[in-house]
């Protein structure tokens, strides 16, 4: 994530039988916001088990009742009260469901999930812009969809582009999945996810007059890291007074070696354990 280590948590959604695990690993990391990127079935096949209900519901030791619930067009919002039955203590959990995205395909409508990301970050604390804020964020953000990897990596790296682009003006879509993709297997895994991301963030910052705007009435100036087929240390910076325009196809990012992957267990997901899945950096 932008702000650094321990900033989002990515996962596969819940089995029937881990359920529990993944309300466990909710409290314990003191998630503020859960996302989920996928309907419970399609057709006749479960992508992810439902792990909320309409009364209260208890799980090893934690009881977890919907307080609240928002429907839209696009996403809906539920709210959770997960208490601790021992020592009482109370967290407040928000879900967002996003439901006009399915498999490998792409989001029917950017701006309706730019939006919900504008939304999400108002639930989530603020934070300084400093290294030390960075390193010591401590409400992470969860994000799943059915295997942990298709919908979410382009999930986390959009997010991650936007609070560059807004905290720093500066995206570089290369080096964000690159580290996505180091992180994590099957990550923004097409060039269609990939396109996806420079179109949304052009439709987000759009040229104008040789700048890039946020919007009609603040104007920005955001740098555009071009990085295909250069080392981290040789790549260039191109401002958007002098850029060229972005062509319409970039080269995919570097694919991850599979054959290396299934020697080390970083990275992967059982699906016998699906919540307990690594941190992204």
């Amino acid at each position: 994530g932008y702000w650094g280590p321990k900033a989002m948590i990515a996962t596969q959604g819940p089995l029937q039988e881990t359920i529990s695990d993944f309300w466990q690993m909710v409290f314990q990391r003191k998630v503020k916001v859960i996302v989920m990127l996928t309907e419970l079935k399609e057709g006749d096949q479960e992508l992810c088990a439902q792990y909320w209900g309409e009364g209260k519901q208890t799980y090893d030791g934690l009881e977890v009742q919907m307080a609240d619930v928002n429907s839209g067009p696009s996403y809906t919002i539920r709210a959770f009260d997960v208490t601790h039955l021992k020592t009482k203590e109370i967290q407040k959990v928000y879900q967002y469901q996003y439901h006009k995205w399915s498999g490998c395909d792409v989001p029917e409508s950017p701006k309706d999930l730019v939006s919900m990301i504008v939304n999400i970050k108002q639930k989530l604390p603020a934070r300084p812009v400093t290294e030390d804020s960075r390193r010591a964020r401590s409400v992470p953000l969860l994000v799943h969809c059915s295997d942990g990897s298709q919908q979410t990596g382009v999930f986390c790296a959009l997010m991650t582009l936007l609070e560059s682009a807004e905290i720093e003006e500066v995206i570089d879509v290369f080096q964000v999945v690159k580290s996505l993709r180091r992180t994590r297997l099957g990550m923004v895994s097409t060039f269609e996810h990939y396109q996806f991301l420079y179109d949304t963030i052009a439709s987000t910052y759009p040229a104008q007059n040789g700048q890039i705007k946020k919007s009609s009435q603040q104007e920005d100036k955001v740098e555009f890291c071009s990085e295909v087929g250069k080392s981290d240390q040789e790549a260039d910076l191109i401002t958007a007074d002098h850029a060229t325009p972005l062509p319409e196809e970039k080269e995919p990012p570097e694919t991850c070696d599979d054959s290396k992957a299934a020697d080390s267990t970083k990275g992967t997901e059982s699906s016998t354990n699906g919540p307990t899945t690594p941190v992204l950096s």
